[in-house]
């Protein structure tokens, strides 16, 4: 025969269970209606957000010229931020191109840096 003790265990124990398995749900509630939340303020904003997958709403239909000119602009910025036809280590110098490998004077392959040139 049971005495009080199990019967207190039991009852807390399903109160416990019961707490848990409410909290779940109230947590559950609260996300679900954060996701619908989410979806009509994107619905609002031209995205629908389905079970299928996403589509995106837009104004204005672009034709072959809108394209045309987007993708000339986004080339004409993209050659603006290039190194402008420069070559690897060298330094833009107003449109002259100086070397930098010998000075007048060589003779028979040898050739003078500037510096040991001007340091003699």
């Amino acid at each position: 025969m049971a005495n009080w003790l199990d019967y207190f265990s039991l009852v807390v124990t399903l109160v416990i269970i019961s707490a848990l398995a409410y909290g779940g749900f109230l947590a559950m509630k609260a996300i679900s209606s954060a996701v619908e939340s989410t979806k009509d303020t994107l619905k609002t904003k031209g995205v629908n957000v389905s079970k299928n997958g996403v589509s995106v709403k837009t104004n204005k239909r672009y034709d072959r010229e809108d394209y045309l000119d987007a993708t000339q602009r986004g080339f004409i910025k993209a050659m603006k931020a290039s190194s402008g036809g420069n070559q690897a280590g060298q330094e833009p110098s107003n449109g002259r191109l100086e070397r930098e490998g010998s000075l007048g004077g060589t003779s028979k392959g040898h050739t003078r840096s500037r510096r040991a040139h001007v340091e003699k």
